[in-house]
């Protein structure tokens, strides 16, 4: 994928239309790399610098963003139903993203109840957005794709959640092979 894509985040796969506004945010944070074709745009401080002024946002840390993000991307494979990737991929990803929300100095509002993060602050706005996204259960239909090297967020707007896939054309459709090819080969 284009670095452009990734920054502007206007490329989903399948054909999805993005998350809906503020959960957009968070989408287009975990997808700030393209894990099968690359690039990262945590890798290099002028991606990261122009995904944030994209946004309106300061660039901060990059080495936090970065584990904030897999430890977002961590949840949303739960939410795609592989809740056996927690543990299994690397530090505790609550306790990742409890550490970070300190670190961003996020501060509870009443009127309107919300957190609310150091302005400008990027890691604080996505926190800021999950947490309130997790509180009103919009956070179930943003999920990962688990397929190989991939892990692009998606959200889920099949009537019961049931999406898995960020696509079927592509990771679905691979996935069913390898089933297919395993279950053929057994015999």
């Amino acid at each position: 994928m284009e670095r452009q894509a990734l920054i502007d985040a206007s490329v989903q796969p399948g054909g999805r239309a993005p998350a809906p506004e503020p959960l957009a945010l968070v989408q287009a944070f975990v997808n700030t790399v393209d894990r099968e074709h690359g690039p990262d745009l945590l890798d290099d401080a002028g991606g990261w610098a122009a995904w944030c002024a994209r946004r309106g946002l300061r660039p901060g840390d990059r080495d936090r963003a970065r584990a904030v993000r897999e430890a977002l991307r961590v949840l949303l494979w739960a939410n795609a139903g592989h809740g056996d990737a927690i543990g299994e991929t690397g530090p505790d990803p609550l306790a990742t993203l409890d550490a970070a929300a300190d670190e961003a100095g996020l501060r509870v509002r009443f009127g309107p109840a919300r957190l609310e993060p150091r302005p400008g602050d990027p890691v604080g706005a996505v926190l800021a957005v999950a947490f309130a996204a997790m509180a009103d259960r919009s956070w179930a239909r943003l999920k990962a794709c688990p397929g190989e090297r991939c892990g692009w967020a998606f959200y889920d707007r099949s009537v019961n959640g049931s999406s898995a896939w960020c696509s079927m054309r592509v990771c679905g459709g691979r996935a069913k092979a390898r089933a297919w090819y395993r279950r053929h080969a057994a015999r």
